[in-house]
């Protein structure tokens, strides 16, 4: 039996979800979903041998509907609260605004959903990325976009799409005190993963700026970084890949990508000072080979101040080499090297 269809029965013979799937068809919400604790805990129970409805606090129910006021999702929380049963309470959120109030509840940016499939995919745990709907000829539909195998072999796996490793962390320390088989992977030390149009651009540039204030005093003409702000910073996101490292609970660092020629240029490559030394420059430059190599560019390149030998001995580590030296407008002699590693 595949991890689908022992779900599919699993739900079946549960009364609690079951019942819920019922009534959630019968409310009819525009790509309506069950999503997470009640569908993974039902699980749970099954494979611990708990009751039904052990650990179910509410059962969360998805929909998606373009207007994104709270009248308009009130509206639906009302109606449901006199359409289904009381126990568990029934949960309602449109997830088309969860982009709305997600900084001010979890302390960092969540881009706009598409869809719910979006926001299941966007849960801390990927463990916890599941939903179920019931169709019209009762079948059960699945949308498991990291798989059910995490969820059989009760192990707590981390999404590091975002900044959740709080929300993993909490959330796996409760579920273990229930169902004590539970193994809980740890988060990563670092993440890399691409900045999306809603980033905090300020906080991103002041980490820039942290990290390239050693070159105070020491170049000339001073960085492009001292002209730039924020919407400067946003706007060349909008114009080349921008790529974060983060830990889990903030960014640790960043590099910007894009194609120039045959190759991938390299821009404002930045680490935390506070974070260096622990490999997040050689991870984010990693992460811009795999894009040169997705585009079928043969090699990285990037520019270096002639002045800071210690980047050139640094990305000759990395096995760059010097192919050739620039001016700034004005200078007549060299202001940055040029090097390139092949891939």
């Amino acid at each position: 039996m595949t991890p689908e269809d022992r779900l599919r029965a699993i739900l079946r013979a549960d009364p609690v979800v079951w019942r819920a799937l019922q009534e959630a068809r019968a409310f009819d919400l525009p790509d309506w979903w069950i999503v997470s604790g009640a569908i993974y805990n039902t699980v749970w129970n099954h494979l611990s041998d708990l009751p039904a409805g052990t650990g179910i606090r509410d059962i969360d129910l998805f929909y998606f509907d373009p207007d994104t006021s709270w009248e308009a999702e009130d509206r639906f929380i009302q109606l449901g609260n006199k359409h289904f049963s009381s126990k568990p309470p029934i949960e309602i959120r449109n997830q088309a605004r969860v982009h709305l109030w997600y900084h001010d509840h979890f302390g960092h940016p969540m881009p706009p959903f598409t869809d719910c499939r979006d926001g299941i995919q966007n849960f801390a745990s990927q463990t916890h990325a599941v939903g179920v709907k019931l169709r019209p000829d009762d079948s059960i539909e699945i949308c498991a976009p990291y798989g059910l195998e995490a969820m059989f072999e009760m192990r707590m796996v981390p999404n590091t799409l975002h900044l959740n490793r709080a929300t993993h962390e909490a959330k796996s320390l409760r579920a273990k005190e229930i169902w004590t088989e539970l193994s809980i992977e740890p988060w990563p030390a670092t993440s890399v993963i691409r900045a999306h149009a809603s980033q905090d651009w300020e906080a991103l540039l002041a980490l820039i700026q942290r990290a390239f204030a050693f070159m105070e005093q020491r170049i000339d003409p001073p960085s492009s970084l001292n002209r730039m702000d924020a919407e400067g910073l946003a706007r060349k996101a909008e114009n080349e890949a921008c790529f974060l490292a983060h830990d889990g609970r903030q960014i640790t660092g960043c590099v910007f990508c894009r194609p120039a020629g045959n190759a991938m240029y390299i821009s404002k490559l930045a680490v935390d000072p506070a974070h260096q030394g622990k490999g997040i420059g050689k991870a984010l430059m990693a992460r811009a080979e795999a894009e040169a190599r997705a585009l079928g560019l043969p090699a990285l390149t990037l520019e270096t101040r002639v002045e800071l030998v210690e980047n050139h001995a640094l990305f000759a580590s990395m096995g760059f080499e010097k192919i050739g030296a620039t001016a700034h407008p004005g200078f007549d002699r060299p202001t940055s090297l040029s090097m390139q590693r092949s891939l």
